[in-house]
């Protein structure tokens, strides 16, 4: 018979860490759902760690694809009438499905049901006792659920910090498709603006996701994160230039080229004084993504004049971010 939910753990070389997130999985007080766990060529002791559930999961196991390539896989094998997602290495509480089923249920306009959570680390300090962000927390108020349109949000910032948080009903992924291949870290955020420029989405104040930090993952440690991604993010943002409806595109324009300048500037300024080699290869990474992009290119010439000229280019492009920031 179809299950209610389809469990989707995608996992590349966390061996330390699967068993665990599949135990969370497996230990929800929802039992209706399968649980696929799609490992992504890990070159480690993963499949020995899958090989110990027998058939109380689903074991995929590709050739390596990225994260967007290894859950659109498990996507693909769900049969469930909802998808919750769940990255190798983070945990959820018992609870977690049957309280997004209900608002699911309670819910049907939402094409996303976000739990809040807790950013933890590997000797189980706690980062962030909320990973909701802060516009959320303050609209949420007192209440124990939220739901509205946040497109307009979402486009400003990613207000869902990790997948592991959302359930997704499997009509509204047949209708605004996969994620994206092309974008790599920020092919969940090309997802939820999809999802949200269709639908309303609800918000759950229940800490339902453990969320793991780790220094160590594919984003790096938390000060590199945001130049990272630099890359990927004007790849989403130019995407809904071309794909949003013409009444929200003459905005996204205007946030579009203040967040290559931003992004850029402050990827110059790290070349400038940590790091040049790094801030090179993220400006160039930036400039294959949005070629037109007369600041990366000129960020990126910058990097390599004299410190006395790039002392001046700072103070001018100080300038102009205020100016754009008005």
């Amino acid at each position: 018979m179809r299950p209610t939910v389809s469990v989707v753990i995608t996992t590349y070389n966390q061996e330390r860490y699967i068993s665990a997130t599949v135990e969370s999985a497996l230990a929800q007080d929802f039992e209706d759902r399968e649980i696929i766990v799609v490992d992504d060529g890990s070159t480690d002791a993963t499949p020995a760690r899958m090989g110990a559930f027998g058939g109380r999961v689903i074991y995929l196991r590709q050739r390596n694809q990225g994260v967007a390539g290894s859950r659109n896989t498990g996507i693909q094998q769900a049969r469930g009438e909802f998808l919750a997602l769940l990255d190798g290495d983070d945990l959820w509480d018992s609870r977690k499905l049957s309280r997004q089923v209900s608002a699911a249920r309670s819910h049907p306009s939402s094409g996303l049901i976000v739990a809040d959570g807790v950013q933890f680390t590997d000797d189980g300090s706690i980062l962030q006792p909320s990973i909701f962000a802060p516009s959320i927390r303050s609209l949420l108020g007192s209440s124990d659920s939220l739901t509205l349109r946040c497109y307009r949000q979402l486009l400003v910032h990613n207000v869902i910090l990790t997948s592991s948080q959302v359930l997704i009903p499997r009509a509204v992924l047949d209708q605004v498709g996969l994620s994206d291949l092309r974008i790599g870290h920020a092919s969940d955020w090309d997802l939820y603006l999809r999802i949200a420029a269709r639908y309303d989405v609800t918000f759950l104040r229940d800490t339902l996701t453990r969320w793991r930090y780790l220094p160590t993952s594919v984003s790096g440690p938390q000060h590199l994160r945001e130049m990272r991604w630099a890359a990927d993010e004007v790849r989403v943002l130019h995407k809904q230039l071309k794909e949003a409806a013409a009444e929200d595109r003459p905005d996204i324009l205007k946030l579009f080229k203040a967040r290559i300048f931003e992004r850029a500037y402050t990827v110059y300024c790290y070349g400038m004084e940590t790091d040049r080699a790094f801030a090179r290869a993220q400006l160039l990474r930036m400039l294959r993504a949005y070629p037109a992009s007369a600041a990366v290119l000129a960020f990126l010439m910058a990097l390599h004049l004299p410190r006395r000229l790039n002392r001046e280019v700072g103070r001018v492009a100080r300038r102009l971010m205020n100016q754009s920031s008005r």
